[in-house]
């Protein structure tokens, strides 16, 4: 999985204050939570997780560890894709990534996934 990180990490997003001492960024790209939050999609060695910034704080909305990603489903748009991604109780949509990012995030969550599958 090494050959296929990729970060964009911009200034001012912090979310490593959401993971571990030892967990990696494996892939993070921009996009909108439930047609409601612009942030950041981060996907760790570890975890699945939304982060973005409000008026108030920095905070993230968990979505899953590796085992517990169900599905990822990628909606291709005209200019910007979208990512159905569920776990085992619930499902969010992440819009407005960049098509060849949202893709690229397809692939490496459904290697995962089928990983998770075969243990």
């Amino acid at each position: 999985m090494d050959e296929l990180i990729r970060s964009s990490k911009p200034k001012d997003a912090d979310y490593f204050l959401f993971m571990g001492a030892n967990e990696k960024i494996v892939y993070e790209t921009q996009g909108v939570l439930n047609n409601r939050v612009n942030g950041y999609l981060v996907l760790t060695d570890k975890k699945l997780f939304f982060y973005f910034i409000s008026n108030i704080s920095r905070d993230k909305i968990f979505i899953a560890t590796y085992p517990y990603i169900v599905s990822a489903e990628l909606k291709e748009g005209l200019l910007s894709s979208a990512l159905i991604i569920k776990n085992k109780k619930e499902s969010f949509m992440i819009n407005r990534i960049n098509k060849k990012e949202a893709e690229e995030l397809s692939q490496i969550l459904k290697k995962i996934i089928e990983e998770n599958k075969d243990s």
